[in-house]
């Protein structure tokens, strides 16, 4: 044998064999499970018999021979060779056409058999061996009893097995055996975890065998079967950790080997157990196989000794995946559907239930239908999508009540919106129908605003916003609140769907029109002062902290996600980016969690959106291609347009042109033409076409951009800064007046003294103005645009601002500024437009800004006195550099006395000849954005100064 914990047995056996060989024949019974090593043993003693001498007869039993007369006895005589006049005279009797039938033993035979048995053991001691006797044939069985009893003087072992069964075959001659003085029992039971480690020691070292015993005991309880599969999986498998149990096709298949060669009740008990798993207890599984609760336990205690179960449940899930996947399908179904009668009668929980139903197909009751939706509402609650979709789609099949089925489809279209968008088109016929029949939620209703919208539904959209307007009164507080924040964020990006209605009509929370409701100030008409607030008033505390508070109580599966949207982008063009990176944060880590993947491709979006106004052009695009992975063009819709344009954006700022042209070849739904995403991605596209020179093209984008957001009254620069798109145009156009007009009709509009916005307005008015005239203009972009934090904007003003000191002449400057901008270029990896755009071209940026030349000059010059010669050379008189430097004004001028000394200049204006480049910029690079050393207020005043 390969283990040793049946030692013992083993040893048991050979005393008894002793016993035999001087003439004291014995009768040995070994009991235990299916699968406990009985085989095994019978084989290892066999070879120590044969080793001592002895003779071994061997026979198996089964089921297919039960009915046979002298089957095994026939078995037992054709094991070995024997003399050819014994096997003549035992061939009557144990030749099939020449005994009794079924019947009573016939005595002849049996007599007859037995003397040839004692005749053969008196040259040398005889062994019989007889495994699973439970299945002996009756003259077989007559024939060892009648044996028995003449053992005295006989050198005669006769060994047997049996597995226990809920209904002994041969009761009679078990309580007969059991009772001569030569019976001996020996019981089996599943390997010790010191046992398994023995067996594993066969297969490894002992280090490993020692850790992994546990690990193996607690898979297989101790099963020498289940073991040695477990063991071929293994090496299947390969190497594996030291604790880590490798369970793949032959653990499953020695579970149901073992579960076969038992009585069929134990295999069709395991069937039951397998498929009502938690809830199986002996008095339901007994109602669930018909028969009776007292046979249940008794086969639940026989697997439990097996080693297949612990506590009344399979020790591993491939145990029981094995054995439910044994049953036929329809046989399945047919159980399934009785398992879910069962435990609706006894009142189990709806998920459990709706499982049985799902996997039966269904059953013909009103109640299934209930069990249904309320197991889909908890598996979405517990983030199983693909589970609510199947209940909701069988509920929807069983279902024939139309109000009913509408409100299954509205849930149905709400499971599937979260992980595929384009399935919830085939809802949208039968919810327009359901919502004209009155058969739809208002929330429901609203939901199918959204999806209608989405998918370029314009004039059934329409319809839907008429229902919502009519009905506004009798909405309820909590469902009117979730509804307003929806609407915000859907007014924005759908203008033209909303721009039909009524504008002189409050449409409560469905929205005002996005076309016709700007207001005398210009602003847009909102029932919910937050985002449009933002973008025509300004920002107030009040609104941000509306907007954190929308965000701190939202769980996306309560509450649509437009709401978050619309805080989201509150805080966004309130430029509290660190709080909109937060949340969006935030909600993305949910989404993915949850496995919403359309939430999780929008906030992506939004995401890319927010790194775009950081100036992150790198983050921009990775969370632009996120999204877009995320999600296929048919699912985004409509909304395609939005994670396009900030990727177009954000390969444009790094110079990948190549990359941004193929980007335009995703087909574009017309429907897009009607909502905000297409004057987004308008404006991404012109600005491809202004970086490849097609200013004509660019124009005509920018151009239709403007009629667009003028014609839906949404012409607010920081939404859509069209004006200063144009602007770019004429400037390369050669028209710098144009320019000028267009910027300063667009620091005129609503919301442009947003410091983003009006940075990007004075850097282009700047770069408009006559060469003279652009520095004190650069220099005011430079400063809003560094407080707005977008590093890409503040690289092209400082670009600009480099130019213009080159201009006028003043090239140590310009080099000093330009070293700055190409420090941001590297930052935010657009170095190959920053040599475009820099005067000189590669020659001002070509020095490694980390490696500066070293200047004897400097070295005699201390920190702070560094910091002062910087800024006077950079224009500061005594009284700034002291201020931004927070020192005295007598200090500034002994610092200033000192370094003239030792830089041997005589005034200030000798400063920027005398003073190095690099120590110039050094107050600039070392507090640029993107170092952890770096500080703001320093970098700051570098600006200003340049």
């Amino acid at each position: 044998m390969d283990f040793v914990e049946r030692s013992r047995e083993l040893d048991i056996l050979r005393g008894l064999y002793s016993d035999s060989a001087t003439g004291r024949g014995r009768v040995a019974l070994i009991s235990g499970p299916g699968a406990t090593g009985k085989t095994e043993l019978l084989r290892a003693f066999a070879d120590h018999v044969g080793a001592a001498g002895g003779l071994v007869l061997r026979a198996a039993c089964s089921r297919a021979e039960r009915l046979l007369p002298a089957a095994v006895m026939g078995q037992l005589f054709h094991s070995v060779t024997l003399p050819a006049e014994v096997m003549r005279r035992i061939g009557a009797f144990v030749d099939i056409e020449g005994v009794a039938t079924e019947g009573d033993a016939d005595i002849r035979a049996v007599h007859a058999m037995c003397v040839e048995l004692l005749d053969i053991a008196r040259n040398r001691p005889l062994v019989l061996l007889v495994d699973d006797v439970e299945f002996a044939d009756e003259q077989t069985l007559h024939t060892l009893l009648y044996l028995q009893r003449r053992l005295t003087a006989a050198q005669i072992l006769v060994v047997l097995t049996e597995s226990p069964q809920p209904q002994p075959f041969h009761p009679e001659f078990r309580a007969e055996i059991s009772r001569q003085a030569s019976f001996c029992n020996i019981q089996l039971s599943p390997l010790s975890e010191a046992g398994v480690a023995d067996l594993l020691r066969g297969w490894t070292d002992d280090e490993t065998a020692t850790a992994l015993a546990p690990a193996y005991h607690e898979v297989s309880g101790g099963n020498p079967l289940l073991l040695h599969a477990l063991g071929q999986d293994r090496r299947v498998a390969g190497s594996t950790e030291p604790t880590e149990v490798a369970v793949g096709d032959q653990f499953r298949q020695a579970v149901l080997s073992c579960l076969r060669r038992w009585d069929p009740t134990i295999l069709e008990t395991a069937h039951g157990l397998a498929l009502l798993g938690d809830f199986a207890t002996p008095a339901l599984l007994a109602r669930l196989l018909d028969t009776k609760p007292a046979r249940v336990q008794w086969v639940l205690n026989a697997l439990t000794m097996s080693g297949l179960l612990h506590g009344g449940r399979f020790r591993h899930p491939a145990a029981r995946a094995a054995v439910l996947h044994d049953l036929a399908p329809d046989a399945l179904s047919d159980m399934h559907a009785r398992a879910a009668e069962l435990l609706h009668a006894e009142g189990a929980p709806a998920p459990a239930i709706g499982g049985h139903l799902l996997a039966a197909g269904g059953l013909a009751e009103p109640w299934a239908i209930t069990v249904l939706q309320d197991s889909a509402t908890h598996a979405l609650a517990e983030d199983r999508v693909d589970d609510a979709v199947e209940s909701l789609k069988l509920a929807h099949e069983m279902c024939d009540d139309e109000p009913r089925r509408a409100a299954l489809t509205a849930m149905l279209a709400a499971c599937q919106w979260r992980v595929n968008p384009a399935a919830v088109s085939q809802h949208l016929q039968s919810q327009r129908e359901a919502l004209r029949a009155g058969h739809l939620s208002e929330r429901h209703a609203a939901a199918l605003l959204r999806y209608q919208l989405w998918h370029g539904h314009r004039a059934d959209a329409q319809e839907t916003l008429r229902h919502l307007r009519d009905t506004r009164q009798q909405l309820d507080a909590t469902t009117a609140a979730e509804l307003e924040g929806c609407a915000e964020w859907l007014r924005l990006h759908f203008p033209v769907a909303f721009a039909e209605l009524d504008a002189s009509t409050d449409v409560g929370p469905t929205a005002t029109p996005a076309g016709t409701p700007v207001r005398s100030d210009g602003s847009l008409g909102s029932a919910t002062p937050s985002l449009t607030a933002v973008l025509t008033d300004g920002v107030t505390d009040e609104v941000i902290a509306r907007a954190e508070q929308v965000l701190g109580s939202h769980l996306l599966v309560d509450v649509g996600l437009e709401s978050a949207l619309c805080a989201l982008q509150t805080l966004v063009y309130a430029d509290r980016m660190d709080r909109a990176v937060h949340w969006c944060d935030v909600l993305g880590t949910e989404a993915g969690a949850r496995g919403a993947t359309t939430w999780h491709a929008i906030l992506s979006d939004v995401r890319s959106h927010i790194a775009l106004r950081q100036g992150d052009l790198p983050l921009s695009e990775r969370f632009a291609r996120e999204a877009l992975d995320a999600m296929s063009p048919h699912n985004w819709g409509v909304a395609i347009g939005s994670p396009l344009s900030n990727m177009l954006l954000a390969k444009i700022g790094m110079d990948k042109l190549d990359e941004a042209e193929a980007q335009l070849k995703h087909v574009i739904p017309d429907a897009m033409r009607d909502t905000w995403f297409w004057p987004m991605y308008l404006r991404a596209r012109g600005h491809l076409h202004l970086a490849g020179g097609r200013v004509h093209a660019a124009l005509a984008d920018f151009e239709t951009c403007g009629q667009l957001a003028t014609q839906w009254g949404m012409d607010l620069p920081t939404l859509l800064p069209w004006r200063g798109d144009l602007a770019q145009v004429y400037l390369r156009s050669g028209r710098p007046d144009r320019a000028r007009g267009m910027v300063t009709e667009q620091l005129s509009r609503p919301g442009a003294d947003n410091a983003r916005t009006r940075g990007i307005s004075l850097r282009l008015l700047g770069s408009a103005l006559d060469v003279k005239q652009r520095v004190n203009t650069l220099r005011q972009a430079a400063n809003l645009l560094q407080e707005s934090g977008d590093r890409y904007q503040l690289f092209l003003a400082l670009a600009a601002l480099s130019s213009a000191h080159y201009g006028r002449g003043e090239f140590n400057t310009s080099r000093v500024v330009a070293r700055s901008a190409m420090q941001l270029a590297k930052d935010i990896q657009a170095q190959a437009l920053c040599r475009r755009l820099l005067p000189g071209g590669d020659a001002a940026g070509a020095d490694d800004p980390d490696t500066p030349p070293e200047h004897e000059e400097m070295s005699r010059l201390s920190d702070a006195e560094q910091r002062v010669a910087t800024l006077a050379a950079l224009g500061h008189t005594n009284r700034e550099i002291g201020k931004k430097l927070y020192i005295t004004v007598s200090t500034v001028e002994q610092h200033l006395t000192r370094v003239y000394r030792k830089l041997n200049v005589r005034r200030r204006t000798e400063l920027s000849l005398g003073l190095p480049m690099d120590a110039a910029g050094a107050g600039l690079l070392a507090v640029a954005p993107g170092g952890a050393e770096r500080s703001w207020p320093q970098w700051e005043s570098a600006v200003q100064a340049s």
